[in-house]
């Protein structure tokens, strides 16, 4: 314990300072799973095709998985691995298809291979959005698959903001 406090004293207050910040809001499994439940209610409200939603910790961890009873046995799957994609690179999934496509897919098509050879689901498709408390900290993602795209995105941005994280995107592509 005495090295960590010389160490800490060695490198400076503001490593200090990192190492004993706390999120002022970290991502609880009730948390998650009222963004599931409020992405899930919008699709139902604005009568979406059926939907599957995974909540993801800031460590990639799959917290809360839900899935109307009509989507495809793939959907989860994809809603999974949008929120991946965004834990992944601290980014949402549809800046990442809009930085990479169409001139660098080949550069997305590695991405997307070496995050499924490590356990890592990736998709760069939009739906995906990334999950920050009040201080800017990730906190997690969420990822929303079944209707369109923006549907999707619409539902992801309605989960995160309803336990009160930012989002990226800060809004809804149908707003």
């Amino acid at each position: 314990m005495f090295f960590v406090f010389y160490l800490l004293a060695l490198v400076g207050p503001t490593v200090a300072a990192v190492v004993g910040t706390v999120p002022s809001q970290q991502l609880t499994l009730e948390a998650a799973d009222a963004m599931a439940q409020a992405a899930i209610d919008e699709a139902t409200a604005r009568q979406f095709n059926d939907i599957s939603v995974t909540v993801l910790d800031a460590s990639g961890r799959v917290l809360v998985t839900k899935t109307q009873p009509g989507c495809p046995r793939l959907i989860p799957a994809i809603a999974r691995s949008k929120a991946g994609a965004c834990i992944g690179t601290n980014s949402n999934s549809r800046a990442l298809k809009e930085k990479y496509l169409p001139e660098r897919q080949a550069q997305l098509l590695s991405m997307t291979t070496i995050g499924s050879e490590n356990g890592v689901p990736f998709a760069a498709v939009p739906g995906g959005v990334l999950c920050r408390d009040s201080e800017g900290v990730v906190v997690g993602a969420i990822g929303v698959s079944g209707a369109s795209a923006d549907e999707d995105e619409h539902c992801s941005v309605v989960g995160g903001q309803a336990v009160g994280f930012q989002t990226s995107p800060a809004d809804s592509p149908l707003n």
